[in-house]
């Protein structure tokens, strides 16, 4: 069962540690301008940025993703940036799209279709690619709020028949210690599902220094850790043992698969991924 409408992300997700991609070739515009707020030289293909709104040059991170009504898990590697020329780069963690928009006051418009790179993904990241595919097409409107480059709110929408609402963010990333997580997501190999029904909000955690508590759904928990970097290792898990329902018993077995040995941990404004080596993991969000 797919996961929908995780509140990130955005958040490599977990699984945006797939190997670097291949590429293959699409038909783009091309064309270049100048900064935001000035005159843009002259472009035969009509792509440039006229625009005084700080779209270009920033690095915005997807939170959510909403098209045709549907609203898949938002990986935590999604990512957009448009530079001073009108070329734009989607990253999703696994493969990318690219190409060349047109940015006129307060409108983004796809020149042509873009480049995508082609690399075999687990389901979870590739209902992502498809969506943003189709989110980036034709004209969206852009609102920004915020002043601060580092607290800024990007949404882009288009009211048609596509239904399309994308939200980003240039907020910080929340630190993985001290932020209180909430697991939102399990993850396999090549799947992402939603947790079992009426478990929603039940586990949490948060890493202190050198250790790791909270709930499992139903069971509290305490266990040793060490980050180094982007890899947490786990030491033993200490639990109570009080009988749960089946299906806190189901979130909290599958918690504890990724709770152990060494994974690797990735944070994307409010999300965090962490993915063990067999390829367990889950996806949890700020409280």
């Amino acid at each position: 069962m797919q996961k929908q409408g995780i509140a990130t992300v955005g958040i490599a997700a977990l699984l945006a540690l797939t190997a670097a991609c291949g590429t293959q070739s699409g038909t783009s515009g091309t064309g270049a301008g100048t900064g935001s707020g000035t005159a843009p030289s002259a472009d035969p293909s009509g792509s440039a940025v006229r625009t005084d709104l700080p779209l270009t040059g920033v690095r915005w991170k997807v939170d959510s993703l909403t098209v045709a009504g549907a609203s898949p898990a938002v990986p935590a590697a999604a990512t957009m940036e448009i530079d001073r020329d009108g070329r734009i780069s989607l990253g999703t963690g696994c493969n990318g799209y690219s190409g060349r928009v047109r940015v006129e006051g307060d409108e983004i418009t796809v020149v042509s279709g873009l480049n995508r790179t082609f690399v075999g993904c687990s389901m979870y990241l590739e209902r992502y690619e498809e969506a943003i595919g189709d989110a980036f097409k034709g004209t969206l409107k852009a609102h920004v709020s915020g002043r601060a480059a580092n607290d800024r709110e990007l949404v882009l929408t288009s009211p048609g028949k596509r239904g399309t609402r994308v939200a980003l963010t240039t907020r910080p990333d929340a630190p993985l210690v001290g932020t209180a997580w909430t697991v939102d997501a399990l993850t396999g190999a090549k799947s992402s599902t939603t947790l079992p029904k009426g478990t929603e909000g039940k586990a949490h955690f948060t890493f202190e220094h050198g250790a790791v508590s909270g709930s499992l759904g139903c069971n509290s928990f305490r266990a040793p850790v060490k980050v180094s970097g982007s890899k947490v290792t786990f030491g033993r898990v200490i639990s109570t043992k009080m009988a749960c329902s089946p299906a806190l018993s189901e979130l909290e077995q599958g918690i504890l698969k990724v709770l152990k040995g060494t994974v690797t941990a990735q944070t994307s404004h409010k999300a965090l991924f962490l993915k063990g080596k067999d390829g367990a993991g889950l996806a949890a969000v700020a409280r």
